[in-house]
């Protein structure tokens, strides 16, 4: 298979054309792994954050829980502290005050 001189003129800008594009392939195979490499530590980071987010509103619910309980156990104590007071109070000599004498 013999070329001619006008056969190689034709051809050989082809194939440099060739090699342009096939080095535009390669560089968009690259590109495109390199994007979804950086899409992927994108999201990971994100689902940490998230995860820490998460975390955190537990650890505060659990402690506003925490909290409540006892700021209500705490009333409560109060509550019955006061009860016992007012029964203390409440209770009624056996002889003082129960009956009015009116008879003079």
């Amino acid at each position: 298979m013999s070329l001619k001189s006008v056969e190689l003129q034709v051809a050989i800008p082809k194939t440099q054309e060739a090699s342009k594009m096939q080095e535009q392939m390669n560089r968009q195979g690259q590109q495109f792994q390199e994007k979804v490499a950086e899409e992927k530590l994108r999201e990971e980071r994100l689902k940490r954050e998230r995860i820490n987010k998460q975390e955190q509103v537990v650890k505060r619910s659990v402690t506003d829980e925490k909290d409540e309980q006892n700021h209500h156990n705490q009333s409560e104590e109060g509550r019955k502290q006061n009860k016992e007071k007012e029964q203390i109070e409440k209770v009624q000599h056996p002889y003082i005050g129960n009956r009015i004498d009116l008879t003079r």
